[in-house]
Formats: C-alpha cells, structure tokens, sequence
C-alpha cells in the first residue's frame, strides 16, 4: 500500500505519478505482483515482477485504464478554490512530497509570474507562504535544502527545449561568482538555487517544473531601509533605454518603474535619483571622469564576471532586461546579478536553435568598459579571468556534463515522456544535446579569440556588432516604442494564425507605434532593415 501522500492521480489525464515506496514494493510480497492498492485496489494490465522508474505501467480501476509511472522527483500539489491570476495572490493549499518521506504543507498565496511568457499555456508561479488564509502573516519555510523564506517561484520551464538550459546556467554562475561581501554576510548569495519538481494543480498533472529562490533584499543581504534609504535593488523589466544605458529618461520619482527599471527594495520608499545618477554617469561623463572613478560606482569583479556569463550563454535577453541591478548599503558599489537564464546556449527566449556564435553581447555600460585598457582595468581583468576559468569551470568537458547529468536525471525518471503527454507540440528532441555541443564548442573558440586578444578596444575591432534594435514595452497597452540603428526600418506584427495586423516604416532611429486599434493577445513582431532580421514575441494587454 502507498501512503496517500506520495501518489498523485490526475483523472482527466490517466495519469497516476508516486514518489514513494518503490524500494518497499520491490522488496516485498510476491515476486510477480498484480495489483497495487492506492485509493483503491487498481490491477495490472500485466503482472510484473518489479517496478521503475524509467518505465510506465497500464493499470485499471473499475475498467479505467491509468498510465502509472513512479519518479524520484518530489511533486508539489496545490490546491486552489480560486482561478490563478497574474495579481493578486490567491489562496491555496501547497504539499511538497519528497522520495524520502519528507512532507511541507502550507498555506500559501499563488498568482501567475513572467511578462509575455504567461501567454504560454504552461504558467509559471510565484508562491508566498502564509501562516492564515489571508496573507496577513507570512511563514518561513524551507523547501529541498534552499533558502528560509516565505518566497519562492515554480519555474515552468516552458520555452527550453529540454527543461535543461536555466538550471545548468545558474548552477555555472554559482560556480562562477561570490557576492563580494560574502566575508560580511555569509549566507548572502548572487543569483538562485533550482531544484527539480513535478506538479500536480487542482488535480491535474502540469509537468516538470524548477523550484527556486527569488532574488530579493533577503537572498543578497541588502540592508534595510532606516531612516533613509542603504541598500537598493532594481530589476531589469522592460527594454528601456535606462536598464541598456543608452538613454536617460527623464527623472520621475512617481513612478515604481522608470526607463525599463522596476524598483524593488526598499519598500519604505521610492527615490530614483541613486540610479538616475548612475545612468546619467555611464551615459554622459566624460572619458576621464569614467575611467578614473567607475570602479568606485560599480563592482569590477562583478562586472567582468557577468560578462563573461552573458557572453558564454550568448544571453541575448539579459543585457539590461531580465537583469537586477543591487547595491549592498550605502557607499558602496553597484552590482549585477543574473535572472531569467533561458534562452541561452544557442537558443533563443522562445525555445528556437539560433546558431549564432561569432558576436559580443554588450550594452552602454559594457561598451564602455571595453574601452578601458588600463593595467587592471576592466579588459585586463577579463584576459586574467577569462583565462582562470578556461581551467577550471568553463570547459567545453564540465559543462556539458552538467548538461547530461541534468538531462540523465530526467530521462530515468521519465519526465520526458510525462512533459510530452501533458503539453501538445513539445517533443524532447534527441539530437538537441549534440547541437548545444557543436555551439558551444565554437562558442568557446571564439571567446577564447576575443577575450584572450590584445587589448585594442573590443567595440572598435573587427567583429560583427548587430545593429541596435530594442522593442518595448512588453507586455503593452496602446503603443509600443522601437529603437532601430539600421536605415529604412519596417515593422509587421502578426497574430498567431500568421495574418499581418499592423504594417509600418520606421522614420528614425526611435519610433512610437499606436497599438490601441488592436486586440488583445501575442503578437509576433518582425523588424526588418537592410540585413537586420529580428523576431519577438509581443503580449498586449
């Protein structure tokens, strides 16, 4: 008999997942075993001798026939009376049942998480654990040896062709980097742990997920608001010209966003004018003034270090979105950190194969630090750390056995087939791991070439730079604004049956196009102008 708590029935599916016991079921009773007894006593469609995890089994209940599958996964079941919504929070109930016997329940708020992902029909969660029914008092919990805390996210993985790509890249960039101020605050961490979970929603099986910390004032230790404002947290939301430093929008301290920015900490207070100030320098200051005073205004570790991540990844959408700018207290220095690692290693966010390999990411912070060839400037240190990494961390060998340890992992316990069943299209293809070799393989060729070169300023050099082309807001309401370098810009925006709904010619490099006429719902936007090609998915709200 399993214990109610580790077996897991979706009834619209047929699905019967249990995490529990197999080791007791193997072990004991008969050797040929024809029945198992759950709810109910459900037969085997065939006798078995022993039961897997890498397999599934066709057993009946009262002539209903059930595809059974046993996994070493803990599975997360939430229960909520209401519809889930991108806010605010709503009740539910949250049971986390690991392979060991181990059981968290709780009260919990959940709603919808992501910008333009939430029109995926696999939803990514944000969990905040309650002590009542109402989220008047929260609870601190511990979930699979992660952080203490009455937050976490439920990953949905969604748009990462084998549920692989953001785990393996912040467990790199754990490797990778230490919050300079580890000594000051031992438990302060840049960046998120990730563990592996299956779902089950009212019921219903949703898959495999990535249960994960959030990155807050309490995962790095920031100080807390007194009397004034000592550590801060902004995250990178939108493709403003702030968050890529190559604007400087106007000063608006009304507002809990400004220039792609969304203010995160503290809550005491909203003041932008600390990052106002960091823009406008990074922006406007003369070459003199940066080079002698930045590393005062931003931590140069950090900054050569998420370099490199953003470069090794080729993380095309985390060059100013999908990126937290943090600072530790007052005094001192700005710092990066990373959020959002999908699409990555030869991907793009939507999940597709891009290829591409020979190109720098950058934005206007970064290219000016590229400048800077100063003995223990900003280059030198890259060279030095570049090639620190080549020996230990960043191996084509380490990281690709990162990739088949996860990948194993999921394949014995046949997750893959499971993610098939519940999501219509998704097909784990068996030749995506040999692709992201191939990529990184000539990833790292190439990066040994930059990184490792001379130092003759990068933006300067010979290698390909796209042309600027930003696309925001997204998610929108009545107007979207484009940013396009290339000369005779035009922009399409297709629904998801493929009919062109708005057609127009960009004039200039900053454009502003009226999307009220609309419906709501995604887009696909094409832009296009001489040899730039860029499509993006586009939610309006």
């Amino acid at each position: 008999m399993v214990a109610s708590n580790f077996y897991h029935i979706d009834r619209q599916q047929n699905i019967i997942v249990i995490n529990s016991g197999l080791a007791e079921l193997n072990s004991s009773g008969e050797n040929t075993k024809s029945h198992i007894l759950l709810d109910s006593l459900y037969s085997f469609d065939q006798n078995v001798t022993g039961v897997a995890t890498n397999s599934s089994y066709q057993v009946k209940l009262d002539g209903k026939s059930y595809t059974l599958y046993f996994t070493q996964l803990p599975i997360v079941r939430i229960t909520a009376r209401q519809d889930i919504v991108d806010s605010p929070s709503i009740y539910a109930e949250f049971q986390l049942a690991q392979p060991n016997g181990a059981m968290v329940t709780s009260a919990m708020g959940i709603e919808f998480r992501g910008g333009s992902s939430q029109a995926n029909p696999k939803k990514s969660f944000e969990l905040s654990f309650w002590n009542d029914t109402t989220g008047a008092n929260s609870r601190d919990v511990t979930l699979l040896g992660m952080r203490t805390d009455n937050k976490y996210n439920l990953q949905a993985l969604y748009n990462e062709p084998l549920r692989l790509s953001s785990k393996v890249s912040n467990e790199l960039w754990q490797d990778i980097h230490q919050i300079y101020y580890k000594s000051l605050e031992p438990d302060a961490k840049n960046g998120i742990n990730m563990q592996y979970v299956e779902v089950f929603l009212n019921g219903e099986y949703r898959g495999v997920y990535a249960l994960s910390e959030r990155v807050d004032r309490k995962q790095l230790k920031l100080k807390k608001h007194n009397n004034g404002i000592v550590g801060e947290l902004y995250k990178g939301s939108d493709w403003g010209g702030a968050v890529t430093f190559t604007a400087l929008p106007p000063f608006d301290n009304a507002s809990e966003t400004w220039g792609g920015f969304e203010y995160k900490h503290p809550e005491e207070e909203i003041d932008w004018s600390n990052l106002y100030k960091f823009v406008d320098f990074v922006k406007n200051s003369s070459d003199q003034e940066f080079f002698s005073t930045y590393k005062q205004k931003f931590e140069l570790r950090n900054a050569v270090d998420y370099f490199i991540l953003l470069n090794l990844l080729r993380a095309s959408d985390n060059t100013g979105k999908n990126l937290y700018i943090a600072k530790y207290k007052k005094g001192e220095p700005y710092y990066y950190v990373p959020w959002d690692l999908d699409g990555v290693f030869g991907t793009d966010w939507t999940g597709a194969n891009t290829g591409s390999v020979e190109d720098l990411l950058s934005n206007g912070f970064y290219d000016r630090l590229q400048l800077d060839c100063s003995p223990n400037g900003f280059r030198d240190q890259l060279r030095t750390r570049w090639a620190a990494l080549r020996q230990s961390v960043i191996t084509q060998e380490s990281i690709m056995a990162r990739f088949a340890a996860n990948n194993q992992f999921l394949l014995r316990n046949n997750v893959y087939e499971r993610e098939q069943r519940t999501w219509a299209g998704y097909e784990a293809s068996s030749t995506q791991l040999d692709y992201t070799a191939t990529w990184l393989s000539a990833r790292l060729r190439y990066l040994d070439g930059r990184f490792g070169a001379a130092c003759a300023p990068l933006s300067a050099s010979s290698a390909k730079q796209p042309a600027l082309v930003k696309l925001y807001p997204n998610p929108a309401t009545d107007h979207l604004t484009v940013e396009c370098e290339a000369t005779a810009c035009q922009l399409t925006l297709r629904d998801l049956q493929g009919r062109v709904m708005l057609q127009t010619a960009l004039r200039g490099r900053l454009n502003q196009v009226s999307t009220a006429h609309l419906p709501r719902g995604m887009y696909v936007a094409t832009i296009q102008g001489g040899t730039l090609l860029k499509t993006e998915k586009v939610l309006l709200n």
